[in-house]
C-alpha cells in the first residue's frame, strides 16, 4: 500500500500531471455543461434573493428606529427567505440527479473500457481495487466536478456583490471585510500538503480493504476448508486498525483546522460588530446599515470559507482523478477487421515463442490444424497448456512467430481480438456467473431460442438435470453456481459454448468434474453432432484423448511432441 500511496502522491506534486488530469476532468463535464450552467443560474438566483432579503431587513429595522411598521417590507422579506428555500430544495434535486447520470456515465464508460482493456494489463489490477475505483473514486470524482465550478464562480460572484453593497452604504466597512475574511483561508492553505496526503492514504486503505473482503468472500470455500477464519479476521482487525490511524490523525488536522478557522471568523464578527457598533456611535451609519453590514460579513466569511474548502476537494478530486486515468488509460484492444465467419476453420502455428518476462513458457512451436480436426493437448502442470490457449484466443501477443486462422478460398487472419468471433470457448472450473440458467446460455448467443438452449443441453448432458429443477432453464443460480454441483455447472458452461455454434471449440479442462459415464456422453455428442467444428481439447484424462483425431504434448522444454493414440495413453 505505502509504495502505491508515495507514487499517486509523487504524481500529484508534477504540475504537467495535474494540468493534464484537469483537462482530463473538464473534457468529461463537457456534455453536462448545461446542467451545471442551469444549476449555477438557480444559485444565483438564491443569492440574489437572499441579499435582497438582507437590503429589505435593512429598511425594516431603520423604518423601526423611527416607529414606523411596514408591513410591506416585512411581507417582502418573509417571502424572499420561503423563496430562497424552495429555489434551495430545488438546486439540490437537480444538482443530485445531475450529479448520479454524470457518475453513471463516466462507470460506464470506465467499465467499457475496463472490458476492451488489454488483458496483459487490466489483469494487474485486483476486481476489488477495480470496483473501488468505479463506485468511490467516481463518486467522490463527480460529485466534486459538478459542484466545483458553478462554486468557484458563485463564490467569486458573492464577494463581489457583498463588498459592493458594503462599499456603496459604507466604504469603510467594506474593507474591514475584505481585510478579515482571507485571514481564515490563508490559515487553511497553510495545511493542504498533510491533507493532500492524508485522503491519498484513506482512498489507499479503502482500496486495500475492499480488495481483501471481495477475495475472500469470493472464496469463502477455501477459507474454511483451511480454517482461516480467525487468521482473516487479524488481519482485517489489523487494516481496521491502520485505517482508523489514518482518519484519527485526519480527524484531528480537520478539527484543528476547523476550531482555528471558527475563532478566526468569530475574532472577525466581533470586530466587525464593534467597528460597526462604533460608526453608529458617530453617527455614520444606520442601525439598519449594521444589520446589513453584519450579515453581509458573515456570507463574505462563509463564501471565503467555502473558498478555502475547495482546495482540498480539488485534491480530492485530483487523487480520484489519476486512479480512474490509471484503468483507463491501459491499452484497449482493437476489435475492427472482418467479421466474416468461415464455416470451417483450420489452425496454423508457425515458430511460436511465448515468454513471461523473461520467462521462455513456450519455444518454436508449429503445428497444422485441419478444419473439424479434434487435437488433444496433455502436459505437466505448468508447462505451457493454459498459455497456448491465451495465445488462441489472443489475450496475450507471442514474443514470435504468429497463429493464423485459416478457412477456405484463401481465407487467412491472424489471431487477434477480433478473431474471437469464431471461437466458443470452455474455461477451466466454475464460470457461471449469477443469474437464471437461461442468461448463462444466452450468454453464447443472445438470441437463442428454446430449442436451441435445450438442444445445446442434451449434447451437453445437462437436459435431464435442469428438466427436474422445479423453474427448469429459469432457475436461479446464486454467485458460484450455488444450488448445483461443480459437474452440472460444468455441462452448462459446455453448453454455453456449444450454443454459441462457432468454427473452433477450445475445452479447458472442461469435463475434470464429470464422471466417466458423462464425460463419455458429451464426448461423444460433440465428436457425432460437431463433426466440421476444429476443437482444442486440453486435458489430464486418457479418456478424452479417444475422442481426438492427434495428440499433442508440451514438454518441460516448452516445446511440442505429436504423439501416438497409444503413446498418449
Amino acid at each position: 500500500m505505502e509504495g502505491g500511496i508515495k507514487r499517486i502522491f509523487d504524481s500529484l506534486k508534477n504540475k504537467e500531471e495535474n494540468k493534464k488530469l484537469i483537462r482530463w476532468m473538464f473534457s468529461i463535464t463537457k456534455p453536462y455543461t448545461k446542467g451545471i450552467l442551469l444549476i449555477f443560474l438557480i444559485s444565483i438566483i438564491s443569492m440574489s434573493i437572499s441579499y435582497a432579503g438582507t437590503i429589505i431587513g435593512k429598511y425594516v429595522v431603520d423604518d423601526a428606529t423611527t416607529g414606523i411598521i411596514n408591513p410591506r417590507n416585512m411581507i417582502l422579506m418573509g417571502s424572499a427567505s420561503v423563496l430562497a428555500i424552495l429555489i434551495g430544495i430545488a438546486s439540490r434535486v437537480l444538482s443530485d440527479y445531475i450529479n448520479e447520470k454524470f457518475a453513471f456515465s463516466i462507470r460506464a464508460k470506465m467499465f467499457s473500457d475496463i472490458q476492451k482493456s488489454a488483458w496483459k494489463h487490466i489483469t494487474k489490477f485486483h476486481s476489488g481495487d477495480l470496483v473501488t475505483r468505479l463506485t468511490s473514486d467516481i463518486g467522490s470524482l463527480s460529485g466534486g466536478l459538478i459542484s466545483f465550478v458553478p462554486q468557484v464562480i458563485l463564490v467569486s460572484v458573492q464577494l463581489i456583490i457583498a463588498f459592493a453593497i458594503l462599499f456603496y452604504y459604507d466604504k469603510s466597512m467594506a474593507l474591514v471585510a475584505l481585510v478579515i475574511g482571507p485571514i481564515g483561508t490563508i490559515f487553511a492553505v497553510l495545511f493542504k500538503e498533510k491533507y493532500k496526503k492524508y485522503q491519498t492514504q484513506l482512498r489507499e486503505s479503502e482500496s486495500e480493504y475492499r480488495t481483501f473482503l471481495q477475495e475472500n468472500l469470493s472464496n469463502i470455500t477455501i477459507i474454511k476448508a483451511f480454517r482461516r477464519e480467525e487468521p482473516n479476521n487479524e488481519t482485517f482487525d489489523e487494516m481496521k486498525r491502520k485505517r482508523l490511524e489514518i482518519i484519527l490523525r485526519s480527524s484531528r488536522l480537520g478539527a484543528l483546522i476547523s476550531a482555528a478557522l471558527r475563532l478566526i471568523y468569530r475574532i472577525g464578527y466581533v470586530v466587525a460588530f464593534c467597528w460597526g457598533a462604533y460608526r453608529i456611535s458617530k453617527g455614520f451609519i444606520t442601525y439598519g446599515t449594521l444589520t446589513v453590514f453584519i450579515s453581509l460579513v458573515g456570507q463574505v466569511q462563509g463564501s471565503i470559507k467555502n473558498l478555502a474548502g475547495i482546495v482540498p476537494q480539488v485534491y480530492n478530486m485530483l487523487i480520484s482523478a489519476k486512479r480512474i486515468c490509471d484503468v483507463t488509460e491501459t491499452e484497449q484492444e482493437n476489435y475492427d477487421g472482418d467479421t466474416f465467419i468461415p464455416e470451417n476453420i483450420g489452425v496454423k502455428i508457425s515458430d511460436l515463442t511465448f515468454a513471461y518476462d523473461k520467462d521462455e513458457v513456450l519455444k518454436d512451436i508449429s503445428l497444422d490444424v485441419n478444419p473439424g480436426e479434434k487435437i488433444g493437448i496433455i502436459g505437466a502442470s505448468g508447462a505451457g497448456k493454459t498459455t497456448l490457449i491465451r495465445l488462441l484466443l489472443a489475450l496475450v501477443n507471442p514474443s514470435g512467430g504468429s497463429i493464423e486462422y485459416t478457412g477456405e478460398n484463401g481465407f487467412c487472419e491472424n489471431a487477434c481480438p477480433a478473431s474471437r468471433r469464431f471461437i466458443s470457448y470452455v474455461p477451466q472450473g466454475n464460470t457461471l456467473l449469477s443469474g437464471t440458467i437461461e442468461e448463462n446460455l444466452k450468454t453464447g448467443k443472445t438470441d437463442a431460442s428454446y430449442d436451441e438452449m435445450m438442444r445445446a443441453l442434451e449434447f451437453a448432458g445437462a437436459a435431464e438435470f435442469i428438466s427436474k429443477l422445479p423453474d427448469g432453464i429459469g432457475t436461479v443460480l446464486s454467485e458460484k453456481s450455488g444450488g448445483i454441483s461443480e459437474g452440472q455447472a460444468q455441462r452448462i458452461s459446455i453448453a454455453r459454448a456449444l450454443i454459441a455454434d462457432k468454427p473452433v471449440l477450445i475445452l479447458d479442462e472442461a469435463t475434470s468434474a464429470l464422471d466417466e459415464k458423462t464425460e463419455a456422453l458429451v464426448l461423444r455428442n460433440i465428436s457425432e453432432n460437431f463433426r466440421n467444428r476444429t476443437c482444442f481439447i486440453i486435458t489430464h484424462r486418457k479418456a478424452m484423448l479417444d475422442y481426438c483425431d492427434r495428440i499433442i504434448r508440451i514438454d518441460d522444454n516448452g516445446k511440442i511432441i505429436e504423439l501416438s493414440k497409444q503413446e498418449g495413453e
